[in-house]
């Protein structure tokens, strides 16, 4: 562990340097363009990644949440930010709450993961090529 510090003090600096690091990638996520199950499942993996390092670093991440939660969301597909929306208001949540927020995408991801496996089961590519 103190070997890891130390490398990571060496690159970036100090621990402001990779605070700010952590929520510059999470401020500037890009839109998933054709978003697959194993992509949307990429993006989740990255951004609780970031999430966890700020949380490990001693950053309270839910004080983030108002900054964050609005840049976190859009880089997921349409469909989930309407149910994040939806969810939130039902369930009287800030928007901005993002461990509530993480929740969520997570059952999103893991949802459309599930869903591409079911669909490779009973649909395997072969027989779907060989029909046509």
């Amino acid at each position: 562990m103190k070997q890891q510090k130390k490398l990571l003090n060496e690159k970036y600096g100090n621990k402001d340097k990779i605070i700010q690091s952590h929520l510059d990638y999470l401020e500037n996520l890009k839109a998933v363009q054709d978003p697959s199950p194993m992509e949307l499942n990429d993006l989740y993996i990255e951004c609780n990644r970031r999430l966890q390092a700020l949380n490990a670093l001693g950053e309270n991440t839910e004080a983030y949440g108002r900054i964050l939660a609005p840049k976190i969301i859009p880089a997921f597909p349409t469909e989930i930010c309407c149910r994040w929306i939806i969810y939130a208001k039902r369930e009287k949540l800030a928007e901005g709450n993002i461990t509530r927020l993480m929740q969520l995408l997570a059952e999103e991801v893991e949802g459309s993961v599930e869903a591409q496996k079911i669909r490779r089961t009973l649909f395997p590519d072969n027989i779907l090529k060989s029909s046509v």
